[in-house]
């Protein structure tokens, strides 16, 4: 999809155990590309997703949210 955003969603994950979880997810032109692992930190994950759009892809995303 030339031309088509490219964006990083980070997710927090509430489990029950209390303890708390940040995956993230690339989507390219409105469609889920690839989605990463868990992460401690919502930085951790913003962190990783950005280099994996880097080498793999070839650039940066044009927009990280946190949901």
């Amino acid at each position: 999809m030339p031309g088509a955003s490219l964006e990083v969603i980070i997710e927090r994950w509430n489990n029950a155990d209390g303890s708390i979880d940040y995956l993230w997810s690339v989507w390219h032109g409105g469609r889920r590309v690839h989605m990463g692992g868990k992460f401690p930190s919502a930085e951790a994950a913003k962190q990783e997703a950005v280099t994996f759009c880097q080498a793999t892809l070839g650039k940066a995303p044009e927009r990280v949210r946190e949901l």
